[in-house]
């Protein structure tokens, strides 16, 4: 067994290394031996305090610092609480940025841990590019916030209530300080072949911040405009926090426009596609369009039938997305695929000449592989390619809303020869 001699005389020529090497070796003799856990300790207060005389590009230092930190992490061998926190932070002194930042987190109301913390989040989004995160909590009625509190901030020439794109990124970039300012933000959606629209981006960085960076964007939002717009925002206020209100329901000027509705029929190939259904869904409502989505309504002991007959009948127009496992239930007329096309073909073969209901869309595969063969008689928007999807979008929501890019002018009368 080692003497706590040899340790002092260890100490006494800083040989670091055979002093760490023996506190791993001897661990058991010295939580017994209460002259070598003195001089342990002893050890301790010494190394730690010469750490000042020892450059930082000393590796072997710092490979001691490392080792101690695994023998206390192991508890091999248990630092003070002190002794703990000062050896992390002046690891956190001798390393590199990103080997440094997992040290930081140990201790993150530290000076400078939250120096190198903040300093890595900065790099990594210069490097990748911020990442809007996928909502894990939103209110049953988000889409409905989302347009009043839209509505508000859209009233061009109103430089009170006016939110440009700068400074609704700004504004958000008070609560998330590593948000991309606008020109980053838009030329990463460029990038990304995304649009650049301000109400679908605003709804886009909303519905990617987390719960409580999103609540505080929209109160500090309305906390702005609530003097220009007091019984507005108390409307969101109410539906926010699913009051009800006591103010009479604004009176938009389309508000005698019928928003359309919309029953979408898609097949579960997989969660890729059920989040891109879901997601065309959200952008339809958006853009005003009441749309019938299963994964809207649908819980435990809902009448399937039931509920496809009624909103089937209900619905202006209907969205069929067409993939090779859409195609497959709907020959077969298996699950509510099947249920739903039996259906639907009903109200197709009466009215060949003039489909006015359903819209096909193709989503995946060609149009013999993914589309039942009645339907091939019918144009169908093509969604494929991802990267044109705004432009398919686009003709989706014109069909939608009967509003082609392209009309036949009107009739006028015979020139004069």
């Amino acid at each position: 067994m080692i003497d706590q001699e040899d340790l002092y005389q260890y100490l006494l020529k800083e040989q670091w290394k055979e002093i760490i090497d023996i506190l791993y070796q001897e661990k058991e003799n010295i939580k017994n031996d209460t002259l070598l856990s003195f001089a342990s300790k002893t050890f301790e207060t010494e190394f730690l305090s010469k750490l000042k005389n020892y450059d930082n590009s000393r590796s072997d230092i710092t490979e001691y610092l490392e080792t101690l930190y695994i023998l206390h992490q192991g508890k091999f061998y248990t630092l003070s609480d002190d002794n703990y926190k000062f050896l992390v932070l002046e690891i956190i002194n001798r390393k590199s940025l990103s080997q440094a930042y997992g040290y930081a987190t140990i201790f993150p109301n530290e000076d400078i841990c939250k120096k190198i913390i903040s300093e890595y989040k900065f790099q990594k989004v210069k490097e990748e590019g911020y990442k809007l995160k996928e909502p894990k909590m939103l209110p049953k009625n988000w889409v409905e916030i989302y347009n009043r509190l839209f509505e508000v901030i859209n009233k061009q020439g109103d430089t009170a209530t006016y939110f440009s794109g700068p400074r609704f990124i700004d504004t958000v970039r008070q609560y998330e300080p590593y948000f991309p300012d606008y020109p980053q933000f838009i030329n990463q959606r460029n990038i990304e072949g995304k649009s650049t629209s301000r109400k679908i981006f605003y709804y886009d960085i909303l519905l990617g911040l987390s719960e409580n960076v999103r609540q505080q964007v929209i109160s500090r939002i309305l906390e702005i405009v609530r003097p220009f717009e007091e019984e507005k925002v108390t409307q969101i206020e109410n539906v926010l926090e699913n009051r009800q209100s006591t103010f009479k329901e604004p009176n938009p000027s389309n508000s005698d426009v019928k928003k359309p509705i919309v029953f979408i029929s898609y097949s579960w190939d997989n969660e890729e596609h059920k989040k891109w259904v879901l997601s065309l869904a959200d952008k339809l409502c958006v853009d005003g369009i009441d749309v019938i989505l299963d994964r809207y309504y649908l819980k435990p002991g809902t009448n399937l039938p039931q509920f496809v007959e009624q909103n089937l009948d209900k619905a202006d127009r209907i969205i069929i997305i067409f993939t090779q496992n859409y195609k497959l239930k709907a020959d077969k007329r298996t699950g509510g695929v099947g249920y739903e096309y039996s259906i639907m073909n009903v109200e197709l073969y009466k009215n060949q000449t003039s489909n006015e209901k359903v819209i096909p869309i193709l989503r995946q595969g060609s149009t013999e592989e993914s589309i039942p063969t009645f339907m091939q008689q019918f144009i169908h928007i093509d969604t494929r390619n991802d990267d044109n999807f705004e432009n398919s979008y686009k003709d989706l929501i014109r069909e939608i809303y009967n509003e082609p890019e392209i009309q036949k002018p009107k009739i006028g009368v015979k020139p004069i020869f």
